[in-house]
Order: C-alpha cells, then sequence, then structure tokens
C-alpha cells in the first residue's frame, strides 16, 4: 500500500467502515497504512512497522485508545499521534498530550482535516 520510503502510519479505530475509508483515502496521500480494529493488534502492526504516524481512536471496543499511547511510543518514540474522539472534553485533551499525543481532534473528522492536521505536526 505504498513505496518503502513512504512513512508508516497506522490507523487504530474500531469503526471498521470509518478505517477502511480512513487507510485508502491516507495510502492515496502517499502512506504506507496499516489499520487495526483492537488494542492488540495495533501493537503487533506497531512493532512490525514502527510506524512514523498514527491516528488513534480514543474509545477502542470499549477501552481507552490512551492506554496505547505509551507502548505506542516506546515502540517510535518519535511517532506522532493523532487522537480522535467522538467525546471531545478539556481533561482528556489534556491526558492525551500529557502521556505524548502530539494532536488531537474530535469525530467527525474528514480526511482531509486529518491530513492537514498531521501535516502541521510534521513542523
Amino acid at each position: 500500500m505504498g513505496s518503502q520510503d513512504a512513512p508508516h502510519l497506522l490507523v487504530v479505530d474500531d469503526d471498521k467502515a470509518f478505517n477502511r475509508v480512513l487507510t485508502r483515502a491516507l495510502a492515496q496521500r502517499g502512506f504506507t497504512v496499516f489499520g487495526a480494529h483492537e488494542p492488540e493488534t495495533a501493537l503487533a502492526l506497531a512493532r512490525q512497522h514502527e510506524p512514523e504516524y498514527v491516528i488513534l481512536d480514543l474509545n477502542i471496543a470499549g477501552s481507552s485508545g490512551l492506554r496505547l499511547i505509551e507502548p505506542l511510543l516506546a515502540v517510535n518514540p518519535d511517532c506522532r499521534i493523532l487522537v480522535l474522539t467522538g467525546y471531545a472534553s478539556i481533561a482528556t485533551t489534556v491526558d492525551a498530550i500529557k502521556l505524548g499525543a502530539t494532536q488531537y481532534l474530535s469525530k467527525p473528522a474528514d480526511v482531509d482535516a486529518l491530513f492537514e492536521t498531521m501535516e502541521r505536526s510534521l513542523g
């Protein structure tokens, strides 16, 4: 799903349709994209591919996506993590940033907004 030197991006979201649309759209924008629907798969893919970017849903099949931030950063400390949530609150935003997330975006977020947010986080 991309060239060898394309940046690796991991999408972690239990909404299978949204995950599929997002992985496809980001692959078209030049990323090598991997999709995961649950935390265990996400960490296995992260260990295998060491993504430079992660789009992480805050609620993954009933468990908190925040619990994945530290293990993902342990795999790649330079990883940029964008947390997505349908339940935005200032407390969870602060928690996500404290844990090491780079950006925070509320759902529904379209692919263009996600892409722009990720591009800004490069700088």
